[in-house]
């Protein structure tokens, strides 16, 4: 039992994912923007349904002649590295960076939530990538992976740090009352020491 044509669509469907159709080939192509750039990414079936791949059309290229090759092909190895199921791959006749994610099906299929981890997966690594890699292709010199409070700042819109000064009570939780401590507290009780970390 294979993945087919149909069932892939299907997924992509259940995602809101609005995809086009290559004509002769059991392939979907859609378009995501994130942090760093726009990519294109075919999803397509090889072997009779047995074999499910993510990749990305256009991404980046990198010539054989270009000056910082070697401190790109450095940071696709290390990406290559650290990453689980996300691929970097350089085709040396034209220069293409490809990024791509397999999955065996064989003899079951994939279930909504094994294709959405796929490309929850898939999507941040080729966008944080992508800086990181165009960086070192204009500059020939890595700036290695962003720090992760960067980056969620980015993502919501904060400027400083992510967690208050002072945490607020939630409006239904019971206040103190002059001073007094709420039915049931100890006079002992110290309240806790919250620290930024």
């Amino acid at each position: 039992m294979a993945l087919t044509f149909s069932r892939l669509q299907e997924l992509l469907r259940n995602l809101n994912i609005a995809y086009f159709i290559a004509p002769d080939h059991p392939v979907a192509r859609f378009g995501m923007s994130g942090m760093f750039g726009r990519y294109e990414i075919v999803i397509l079936l090889q072997d009779d349904g047995k074999f499910l791949q993510f990749r990305t059309v256009d991404y980046l290229h990198c010539p054989a002649s270009h000056p910082h090759l070697s401190a790109v092909m450095q940071i696709l190895a290390t990406i290559n590295f650290s990453k689980r199921l996300v691929r970097y791959a350089w085709n040396g006749s034209d220069g293409e960076i490809v990024v791509s994610a397999d999955a065996w099906v064989m003899d079951n299929q994939v279930t909504q939530e094994q294709f959405n981890r796929m490309l929850n997966n898939f999507f941040p690594v080729i966008d944080l990538g992508y800086q990181r890699i165009k960086t070192t292709l204009e500059t020939g010199s890595d700036p290695g992976e962003q720090d992760p409070q960067t980056l969620l700042a980015k993502v919501t819109g904060e400027r400083g740090p992510t967690m208050p000064p002072q945490l607020k009570p939630h409006p239904d939780q019971p206040q103190e009352k002059d001073g007094d401590k709420l039915s049931g507290e100890s006079a002992t009780e110290s309240e806790p020491e919250i620290t930024e970390i």
